[in-house]
């Protein structure tokens, strides 16, 4: 019963019907007479807005549809028999130690083709190392060595996450190929 002004997008229409914020829904309120949506909203007055979509939905032939589909799959799968994991289970083509042959012969190409990236972060890794290295080093065994040590490890273990982005680049220039 609610109209969708023009230029409004509709999903954030309906989002401010449910929550009584749109116009349309002032206006109702304003003239002391539900909008027309059928027989629930004559019968109970006093109703807010999400009751009457909620009955309205129940009354819809989606709703009987979906319902019908559901109790269709249901009987089909039987209530107490469960879905085994086969079910579940990803299959590949290829076995994994196939699929990581073939990922490693093109990460090795990839290497031998770019050396300098390769050159590169190792470099920087070893830099990085050297640093760290340098910052915690001879830390006490007490409380604070402990603190030291988990600041160190969250560093690290941050600094090997962001490296790896460093794949990305592989996937830009090989989008195609992915694809």
């Amino acid at each position: 019963g609610y109209e969708c002004e023009p230029f409004n997008n509709p999903a954030d229409f309906f989002l401010d019907i449910i929550n009584g914020d749109s116009t349309a829904v002032a206006a109702s309120k304003e003239d002391d007479r539900p909008v027309d949506i059928g027989k629930v909203a004559e019968d109970n007055v006093d109703s807010s807005v999400v009751d009457v979509l909620h009955q309205k939905y129940l009354n819809s032939i989606l709703y009987q549809r979906t319902k019908e589909a559901l109790g269709k799959v249901e009987l089909g799968r039987g209530s107490t028999q469960r879905v085994s994991k086969q079910g579940h289970e990803i299959t590949y083509a290829n076995g994994f130690l196939t699929q990581l042959y073939w990922v490693s012969k093109r990460s090795l190409k990839n290497l031998i083709r770019n050396p300098q990236a390769s050159i590169a972060q190792i470099t920087v890794t070893i830099i990085l190392a050297l640093v760290v290295g340098a910052i915690f080093f001879g830390v006490k065994l007490d409380r604070s060595g402990i603190q030291n040590r988990a600041g160190s490890l969250f560093f690290v273990t941050t600094n090997q996450c962001f490296s790896s982005v460093s794949a990305i680049e592989l996937f830009i220039r090989d989008k195609k190929l992915f694809v």
